[in-house]
């Protein structure tokens, strides 16, 4: 609570809180681009390399079915033409925010990771033009601060984009803006908004299905830590809870079920293997004294110890 009340302190500093636009990357997807692949054919992991030769220096190792993105097979291209006679041989791409080569032999596409054609932007923004045309999906209070959400989906050049718009008020006076848009592409919304964090410390989070999940600064709205669709696909429909006392957050998606457990500082602490598919649609999570409760539309319950270990699967009826 005595964190909670300083905070309130600090963000009244922070009404003159400068706009900005959040950073994200955007590549040429020329006749060479190949979009995301995944790590096959090695024993335990492949080499990063910083030049595309047998000699170049490793920059990481990256592991078997890891997720690699932005590669492209136009080695001249980046290196002047020096390697002309590897490019048969390497693939350009990125790994957990590394730009490297790996050998083309260990690669095989993974579209189904292709990084989502997304925007974010900070823009302090009134009630009114939060909400907009769109629905309130969180409407958060707490003593004189308050979080609003809305959600929206617009047509741009005959493409539907959804829109979630978030911001911080004290006294209702506006503190910060952040939105975050996306191409639509299923029936489901991708977009989500909710409060995370402690009772003392509470954060914001967004979470963009087709990108990855976000924690936001309560205190001025800035991306505190991000995990990424790669590493962590949850897919759309997630569902999930915030235990009150740790902040971890419980959540789990179309692209589980497995249940993940994330820190308050953006760790996965653990990924729960259901591995039956039977069990499928996630409904909600209810954080018992004893352990994890999580119903699903396909009709079952799985319970979960909070390390993560998978204790009973059943029908709801069972």
């Amino acid at each position: 609570m005595k964190k909670l009340i300083s905070i309130l302190l600090i963000l009244i500093l922070c009404l003159s809180w400068s706009v900005s636009t959040a950073e994200r990357k955007t590549v040429e997807k020329d006749q060479f681009y190949l979009g995301a692949m995944r790590v096959i054919r090695c024993k335990d992991y492949v080499s990063l390399r910083e030049t595309p030769d047998k000699t170049g220096k490793v920059l990481a190792k990256v592991p078997l079915n890891a997720i690699v993105l932005y590669c492209s097979n136009n080695i001249s291209k980046y290196t002047g033409g020096k390697y002309k006679k590897q490019k048969e041989l390497y693939i350009k791409c990125e790994y957990d925010g590394q730009e490297g080569y790996i050998l083309k032999k260990y690669l095989e596409p993974a579209p189904d990771f292709e990084p989502a054609e997304s925007k974010a932007d900070s823009n302090i923004m009134t009630r009114d033009e939060i909400i907009g045309g769109g629905d309130i999906v969180l409407d958060w209070h707490e003593f004189n601060v308050s979080v609003l959400a809305a959600y929206q989906v617009s047509v741009d050049n005959g493409e539907n984009w959804e829109h979630l718009r978030v911001g911080c008020f004290i006294d209702d006076e506006p503190i910060w803006g952040y939105t975050e848009s996306v191409k639509q592409a299923g029936e489901n919304s991708s977009l989500k908004a909710f409060m995370g964090g402690t009772e003392d410390e509470p954060q914001v989070y967004v979470y963009d299905s087709q990108y990855g999940l976000m924690m936001l600064d309560l205190m001025d709205g800035t991306e505190v830590w991000n995990i990424p669709k790669t590493t962590c696909p949850l897919g759309d429909a997630a569902v999930y809870t915030v235990g009150p006392d740790t902040g971890i957050l419980y959540i789990t998606g179309t692209e589980g079920p497995d249940p993940v457990a994330i820190s308050t500082e953006g760790n996965i602490l653990w990924r729960s293997e259901i591995n039956d598919p039977d069990v499928y649609g996630p409904m909600w999570i209810t954080l018992n004294p004893e352990d994890i409760e999580i119903i699903y539309e396909s009709g079952y319950r799985v319970r979960l110890a909070y390390n993560g270990e998978r204790l009973s699967v059943s029908g709801i009826m069972e």
